[in-house]
């Protein structure tokens, strides 16, 4: 046995995966989150090695709420961000979208109104922010089952809230006007 613990970079992936995929997905579908009809989305392993997830609601039969999560290899964090749209024409459901490619909702400008949850939308001294959505270090094999519950039950809390996470990007943005596939209206 070695002096220290080592974990190689695809357990982590696989761990993280694995968190929010049972904490994460779950949580949002509880909110009426589902997986984005865009034909450009993603919703499992990505062309970089990792995993990302885009998955949507509609609140109002305008607003087009996204939340985007990327789960990138070789580093410890579950990257989540939100980003809100007032779509025009009216949409009835998500379904009116299948297979619009979404790739200007991830463009600037308009992804210049993008948050990651629990990095962009605080508050103070980021120096002072400890509580964040990243696996913290460990020395041992359950040192990691317990920061990977830890992890799990943040993210589960936070997705279980996400409501409160849109009222903060409400006090930092203006939803963007936009049609169907993401082109800005005025």
């Amino acid at each position: 046995m070695g002096l220290f613990f080592k974990v190689s970079d695809d357990k982590l992936l696989e761990v993280r995966n694995k968190i929010f995929r049972e904490k994460g997905i779950p949580a949002l579908e509880k909110n009426g989150f589902r997986k984005s009809p865009f034909s450009t989305a993603w919703f499992g392993k990505d062309d970089i090695g990792g995993f990302t997830y885009q998955m949507c609601r509609l609140s109002q039969n305008t607003r087009l709420e996204i939340v985007e999560t990327i789960i990138a290899r070789g580093d410890r964090w579950i990257q989540i961000y939100l980003n809100i749209f007032e779509l025009r024409p009216q949409v009835a459901s998500p379904e009116q979208l299948k297979g619009v490619d979404g790739l200007k909702y991830d463009l600037p400008p308009n992804s210049l109104t993008r948050m990651r949850l629990r990095v962009d939308d605080f508050k103070g001294m980021p120096l002072f922010n400890f509580v964040e959505h990243k696996l913290k270090s460990f020395n041992s094999e359950s040192g990691l089952k317990k920061r990977a519950e830890e992890l799990g039950d943040l993210i589960e809390k936070d997705l279980t809230n996400i409501d409160s996470f849109i009222k903060k990007w409400h006090e930092l943005h203006q939803p963007n006007v936009t049609d169907w596939s993401g082109n800005r209206v005025k």
